[in-house]
């Protein structure tokens, strides 16, 4: 019996000390004052989808609305040591011994040679979802909408460019694991199919999917880094100079190239680790090959004024065209509808909420020299175009 009770004690003075430092930053956290326990105050936060929660004010209503509970857990969730090493744990031994990952809503697939994908990509690209670019049909009807955005700014004189971004699936789809039984390799079908209406309706397009392999054959360099979800500064920087000559090639106006070395590093930092941080393991593996940009400064940049609507791929580009100054001012529409981020040269970037009900929504679009319209070849007929169009639709009376 003596044995149980100290076994049993013992168990719970373990969790007791594990659960005390958490406990003291918690309480000193809601009392407002400055922490004196510097080393009660680590972050064992998982990456991925965890919601903030603010501090709730200490009285009745709070505790009835449950506000002050869920401060406690979120807290807890934080600063407890032991949590977050189990959790890391398994997820540690599922991904080295079985190449699966649990972690970020299951979201994210192991591949061969331990390449990361995002589940939403290898779907798409192997055709296990139905999708707007499945139907010959409906790609046809929204070929002909590009076209009617195209020709309305060209007869403006200014210069409209569509631009297809790549998915990782599609650019190392020998990665995806055989479960899958993935038949596709290459570029996907629809994008060449998208290529041919583009070129048949005379439309400026950059085609980013099959431009990765080209890059890939002259560099000797992966466009995509292991760990990540989207492609890497090498990639992003060479389709920006495609980019750029296309608008060159329009007779309207004229951009300088952007002019870079690089050079290869073996820690992957930023965009290029996105998805192996989410992994949340207890010993992530960063270490792989991605280039590191430098870039060469342009002494005269463009007065011209550029809009681009797009999603995540596309801001690495506007990213790279406003660090080096290529136009006066880009105004960047992420997803069309989730923000407008202003990008003038020598200023910091503005961001704006974008109002589907207002005309004013377009101004910078109407105001633009160029226009660059950007989708990724996961999805093609996008939510955000489908949103550009009815907004130009809608408030402008010539469109």
């Amino acid at each position: 019996m003596s044995k149980i009770f100290l076994r049993h004690n013992l168990v719970w003075g373990i969790l007791i000390l594990l659960l005390l430092p958490g406990l003291f930053a918690l309480m000193v956290s809601i009392g407002g004052s400055k922490t004196i326990l510097k080393w009660m105050t680590h972050d064992y936060r998982l990456k991925g989808f965890i919601k903030e929660i603010k501090t709730p004010t200490l009285d009745l209503a709070h505790f009835k609305s449950h506000d002050v509970q869920k401060y406690v857990e979120e807290k807890l969730t934080i600063q407890l040591p032991l949590r977050s090493f189990l959790i890391r744990l398994n997820n540690q031994i599922y991904y080295s011994l079985f190449k699966r990952s649990h972690s970020n809503l299951a979201k994210i697939v192991v591949g061969k040679s331990n390449q990361l994908f995002e589940m939403v990509y290898i779907n798409s690209y192997c055709g296990f979802v139905d999708t707007a670019f499945s139907d010959p049909v409906k790609l046809i009807d929204w070929a002909n909408k590009i076209k009617i955005l195209s020709d309305f700014f060209e007869k403006q004189g200014k210069t409209f460019v569509y631009v297809i971004t790549p998915s990782k699936a599609e650019y190392v789809p020998e990665a995806i694991p055989t479960r899958f039984h993935c038949k596709i390799q290459g570029t996907a079908p629809h994008v060449k199919t998208i290529e041919r209406l583009l070129t048949e309706r005379k439309i400026r397009y950059v085609n980013g999917s099959d431009l990765m392999f080209a890059l890939t054959e002259k560099h000797g360099v992966p466009m995509f880094p292991k760990g990540g979800s989207h492609w890497n500064m090498l990639a992003a920087s060479e389709e920006a100079n495609a980019l750029i000559a296309t608008i060159n090639g329009s007779g309207h106006v004229r951009l300088n190239p952007i002019q870079f070395d690089y050079q290869l590093q073996h820690d992957a930092l930023g965009d290029d680790r996105e998805l192996m941080g989410l992994l949340n393991v207890l010993k992530p593996n960063y270490h792989y090959i991605v280039p590191e940009i430098t870039f060469k400064k342009i002494k005269s940049p463009s007065p011209l004024k550029a809009a681009f609507v797009g999603g995540s791929f596309l801001e690495k580009i506007v990213n790279i065209l406003a660090e080096n100054q290529i136009l006066s001012k880009i105004s960047f529409y992420r997803y069309f509808m989730e923000k407008q981020t202003d990008y003038v040269a020598g200023q910091k970037p503005i961001k704006y909420p974008v109002d589907l009900n207002s005309p004013k929504s377009l101004a910078a679009i109407l105001a633009a020299d160029v226009i660059v319209f950007e989708e990724n070849s996961e999805l093609t007929v996008s939510f955000h175009g489908k949103l550009f169009f009815e907004a130009m639709k809608k408030f402008v009376p010539i469109f």
